[in-house]
């Protein structure tokens, strides 16, 4: 599996290839040429080939990568000619892989669904893979780490995080705001913020059987200035708004 090819050549197709090219990966991508200036872009900084159309990215490929926007995948997948040895990974949200393999030629081929986000191109994103195939977790552990799982339902369920991912950031611009003023200029709230937030989720990954939660009230013990605004918080319910956030995409996820 040393050739890999992308269909789509978007935001996720950037962040990605740029973080495999970081992790050490030197082999070949081959990219579709519909996004010219992003196609150009990888090609001049990535060693990336822009090939003449679609089907030229297949029949140069071992591993062909869909990345286009859900509203276009099965128009890009029109068509196409497989080869029975090749497999077809999908970073397309909320499209099932039986609605995928409705629309190839070759209906037994081999495909396998992820979701990176865009801390890849920083050499650190979680990417959910279905199911397990080794060559595409291998590549995902070189931009961060892959979580194989075993169920498609399970996916679909993991892809809302792919979501939340994206609000933390405007979290962290609110707390900037919050805590930044004359005294403590932003960019030092912000290193601040973000650092604090990054220090949180390590401590969390490192303790893995313990619940968030309960590490939260740990450390907010009774009398102390941070568990005077955790109760504040709790009190006027800060949190039910991001639980309703994730009931919205998870209603949307079912019915799409």
């Amino acid at each position: 599996m040393s050739r890999i090819g992308f269909i789509g050549v978007g935001e996720l197709a950037r962040y990605t290839i740029r973080g495999w090219r970081r992790g050490g990966y030197e082999k070949r991508i081959n990219l579709s040429p519909r996004n010219a200036q992003n196609a150009a872009e990888l090609a001049r900084d990535h060693a990336c080939d822009v090939m003449p159309d679609n089907q030229s990215v297949v029949d140069s490929s071992d591993l062909v990568f869909l990345a286009t926007r859900p509203e276009d995948c099965f128009d890009a997948l029109a068509g196409l000619d497989f080869r029975p040895d090749q497999v077809l990974v999908s970073a397309v949200a909320g499209v099932a892989s039986d609605r995928l393999r409705d629309s190839l030629t070759n209906s037994a081929l081999k495909i396998v669904r992820v979701m990176p986000v865009s801390s890849a191109q920083a050499g650190y994103s979680p990417t959910l893979v279905y199911p397990r195939h080794q060559p595409v977790c291998d590549l995902f552990d070189r931009c961060g780490r892959a979580i194989a799982v075993e169920q498609e339902r399970q996916f679909d369920q993991g892809t809302i995080l792919a979501c939340v991912y994206s609000w933390y950031f405007a979290l962290f611009d609110r707390l900037v705001e919050a805590t930044g003023g004359d005294d403590l200029p932003a960019e030092l709230a912000a290193e601040l913020v973000v650092g604090m937030a990054r220090g949180a989720a390590d401590l969390a990954l490192s303790r893995p059987t313990d619940r968030p939660g309960d590490i939260a009230d740990e450390i907010a013990t009774p009398g102390t200035y941070s568990r005077l605004g955790l109760d504040l918080l709790r009190d006027e319910a800060a949190f039910d708004a991001w639980q309703r956030a994730c009931d919205l995409l998870r209603s949307r996820l079912a019915t799409d």
